[in-house]
């Protein structure tokens, strides 16, 4: 059985389409999804399409990730800070009825039977929890491509799709494949025209608001270097310094600034 493991698209539709072309090119059998496919880049929408084509043409098991739980709490009701609300809105807008409901029925974690009685277990984020017969565990989440053992467990992190963090730029996947006789585990790592994915959010709502978020994912893709992060730190730094209470929208323009210059 030959599975290709995706995760962390983050709405960055051209990214995924260079990852399927690729998989168009070896005999896989069956596609891991593994959360977060919309946020952060505009093309949401047109990356639901493609999972929901892709799967119908392969076996497919398909998981849910805290991006697609912040779309349901936000329809739910939810109230966000300025910083998280301006991208959650964004990719509520460009979702479609139908989408909501794809994504609301999306499970936490799903576990896949292997013929020689283990089992692969996927989630989103990491879990050392005991799983009975558990042979795999796959997750994404953290945007940086690793597989270990512990435990008599392996785990897989295909890496992001949509923006890696680890200082490989470009579109990153697995392929696990296991037989009878042998165990096969391979990282890609898939150069794009990341330039159109850019301009394609140069004219995106997120990079030209108050909250500059699409100027950080614009650095980001370009370095594989978690901007986003730096930010966050370095705003709780300067609140910290102000004994700053409150969401300040000024102290993160101010981050912003700091990690970009």
């Amino acid at each position: 059985m030959k599975f290709i493991i995706f995760s962390d698209i983050h709405g960055n539709a051209l990214a995924l389409k260079a990852c399927i072309k690729e998989m168009e090119k070896v005999n896989v059998d069956a596609i891991i999804w593994c959360g977060d496919y919309i946020t952060d880049f505009p093309e949401n929408h047109e990356v639901i399409q493609l999972i929901q084509l892709y799967s119908n043409k392969f076996k497919s098991y398909i998981i849910s990730g805290n991006r697609e739980q912040n779309i349901i709490d936000y329809a739910n009701g939810k109230q966000y800070n300025i910083m998280q609300r301006k991208n959650i809105e964004y990719t509520y807008k460009s979702l479609t009825e139908e989408d909501i409901k794809w994504i609301e029925l999306l499970p936490e974690t799903i576990e896949i039977d292997l013929d020689n009685n283990k089992k692969i277990f996927v989630s989103h984020k990491c879990t050392y929890e005991n799983i009975e017969k558990c042979q795999y565990k796959i997750f994404g989440h953290s945007h940086k491509q690793c597989n270990f053992v512990r435990d008599d467990v392996k785990y897989i992190n295909p890496g992001s799709v949509g923006i890696s963090t680890d200082g490989n730029v470009g579109a990153q996947f697995y392929i696990l494949e296991i037989t009878d006789t042998y165990e096969k585990i391979e990282q890609y790592v898939v150069k794009y025209n990341i330039e159109e994915t850019i301009e394609n959010l140069k004219h995106s709502p997120i990079y030209n608001d108050e909250v500059k978020w699409g100027k950080l994912l614009e650095k980001e893709l370009r370095t594989g270097i978690d901007y986003p992060q730096k930010c966050l730190a370095e705003y709780d730094k300067i609140r910290d310094e102000h004994h700053l209470t409150e969401t300040s929208l000024e102290a993160w323009n101010v981050a912003v600034k700091n990690v970009l210059k």
